[in-house]
């Protein structure tokens, strides 16, 4: 189903994310669309706080996951959006490891954005990604 390779010879990741992701066929593909920290009620979780915020990120995908019969170890790719001013927090809080980690370290883009949808509501980052079920 799913092979994390990190090619001999090749640039090391610089984060606990997987530079490539082989996917064997025939399975399915599950599109999530871009998660933010949106708590049970709606709000956002962690105002200010992008480690809280990655966190809720993180339970938000694994729910979305379960719904379709998949968890974390099903998820092939990931597209992190952060607010550009909040990258270096992103980076050295150890949200990234806590967002990769509770993925299965994924293969993974990381963008510095100006804007996010949820960002007049307290979103500092978004998530999207790709996950593979038999």
């Amino acid at each position: 189903m799913k092979q994390k390779i990190n090619p001999a010879g090749y640039i090391k990741p610089a984060g606990p994310y997987t530079n490539v992701i082989k996917v064997s066929s025939p399975e399915e593909l599950i599109f999530l669309s871009g998660v933010s920290a949106n708590g049970d009620d709606g709000s956002i979780v962690g105002e200010n706080d992008i480690l809280e915020q990655t966190k809720q990120i993180v339970k938000n995908i694994q729910t979305e996951l379960k719904a379709v019969g998949a968890g974390p170890e099903n998820v092939v790719m990931t597209t992190t959006y952060v607010l550009a001013d909040h990258m270096d927090e992103f980076l050295m809080t150890g949200a990234a490891s806590v967002l990769f980690e509770g993925l299965d370290n994924p293969a993974d883009s990381l963008i510095g954005v100006v804007s996010l949808a949820g960002m007049k509501y307290g979103a500092l980052l978004e998530v999207t990604a790709v996950a593979v079920i038999n």
